[in-house]
């Protein structure tokens, strides 16, 4: 399969995967899950959609943390971390991916703990997603990159 086949084509689908990204910088993972499953639903089986499981396996990580499946959180970061390689090119339109990546690499080897995900903040275009009125801000397509939300 092809590198770079992650792309959002509607302001729907835009709106949803960021809303997921600032309920997960707020730690608010049930919440970051049902966007970013519903978008998932949403683009259905489709390959461009490979680059967002890299995000729901984040919620995974967590939630298997949670649970103590430390077996299933090592299988999670490695995967997400070949993922995130695979579909680096074209996650940069919407986040900025070297964090994601460092923190995958740090914490492949490493034991991990929940304080640590809830530490992971995700951004876009040099950000940080955490304002409540931000998810109602509208959000420029990928190929306006570089630009700032409307007012």
């Amino acid at each position: 399969m092809e590198p770079s086949l992650f792309m959002l084509k509607t302001d729907n689908e835009i709106n949803l995967f960021f809303k997921g990204v600032i309920y997960f910088n707020k730690n608010e993972y049930t919440s970051a899950h049902h966007s970013w499953e519903t978008l998932w639903k949403n683009i259905g089986n489709n390959p461009r959609r490979l680059g967002l499981k890299v995000f729901l396996q984040l919620i995974g990580i967590y939630e298997n943390l949670y649970l103590n499946k430390l077996d299933s959180v090592r299988y999670l970061i490695k995967t997400s971390s070949k993922l995130l390689a695979k579909n680096k090119e074209e996650l940069k339109s919407y986040v900025e991916v070297e964090d994601i990546a460092n923190f995958l690499n740090i914490y492949k080897d490493k034991k991990i703990s929940l304080k640590v995900i809830d530490e992971l903040k995700i951004k876009r275009n040099g950000v940080e997603f955490t304002k409540t009125s931000e998810l109602n801000e509208h959000l420029p397509l990928p190929h306006t990159k570089g630009t700032k939300p409307a007012p």
